[in-house]
């Protein structure tokens, strides 16, 4: 059967390209301490990030669309950040020593009830953890890890169904419960809002074409995406945004997963 990350390159060629990974091949595996989150390998490559107008749900803040090129070596959590990873860190010495809430249980159940400040404490305790430098993704990243070669509403298509991401009410679900997309990512829709570095910007205009992270705006809001397990099709839209306070630890929808640029 052909991996994910293979199918991805003969997807949407118009808008998306890809280069050969050195070292870790694109679509590796890894973790770097039993604890730690398990990590994939991209494929470099560009993509149009944003949504033209003729997409439906479309808002202002998703344009302009842009072509943005991500030539890093770059890793993404193949799952949102669970709570035994957290418990882990808070064990560890890390994490403010927060320990939030569980409504659905702990271990592979997303971690929710975190700010934007307790997800880049999770990536400093990874970082002394590991000797390397975790991170949050930046927005940029996040969406070319979210399309996986795509250009459609979602990386299903056009359409999502409940058997392919968790939303509509009800819970979110523990880490891997649906299927990952092309890169090899689970529940990059839905299940839990993430936490990216962005501050926020009411549109693309003048966002680096490198996709590094947007450190000017207003940085008292940061940039959520993927949309959650309480919300409809619509929040969960590879081009969606959403705003909130760095402070907010909103009850059972905010979570993160994390990046990491690979030496090259």
């Amino acid at each position: 059967m052909m991996r994910p990350v293979l199918a991805a390159l003969a997807v949407a060629a118009l808008f998306w390209t890809a280069e050969p990974a050195s070292a870790q091949e694109a679509g590796e595996r890894f973790r770097d301490c039993p604890e730690c989150p398990e990590m994939v390998v991209l494929p470099p490559g560009s993509f149009i990030m944003g949504s033209p107008a003729w997409e439906g749900a479309h808002r202002e803040h998703e344009t302009p669309a842009r072509r943005i090129g991500i030539d890093r070596r770059l890793a993404v959590g193949a799952y949102e950040v669970t709570f035994a990873e957290w418990d882990a860190c808070v064990a560890g010495g890390g994490c403010g020593g927060y320990s939030p809430a569980a409504p659905w249980g702990r271990g592979r159940q997303p971690v929710v009830s975190v700010s934007w400040f307790d997800a880049k404490s999770y990536a400093d305790w990874l970082s002394r953890r590991t000797g390397r430098d975790y991170r949050l993704p930046t927005e940029a990243e996040w969406e070319y890890a979210a399309r996986a070669g795509t250009a459609s509403r979602y990386h299903t298509g056009d359409r999502i169904a409940p058997e392919q991401a968790r939303y509509g009410g009800g819970a979110p679900k523990p880490a891997g419960s649906y299927p990952p997309n092309a890169f090899g990512l689970h529940d990059m829709h839905g299940n839990v809002w993430e936490w990216v570095e962005d501050c926020w910007n009411p549109s693309h205009a003048g966002a680096p074409a490198d996709g590094a992270a947007r450190l000017a705006g207003d940085c008292n809001w940061r940039v959520l995406r993927g949309g959650s397990w309480l919300n409809g099709p619509v929040s969960l839209r590879s081009a969606n945004r959403f705003r909130t306070s760095s402070e907010e630890r909103a009850y059972t929808v905010n979570g993160f997963r994390v990046a990491l640029t690979l030496d090259p």
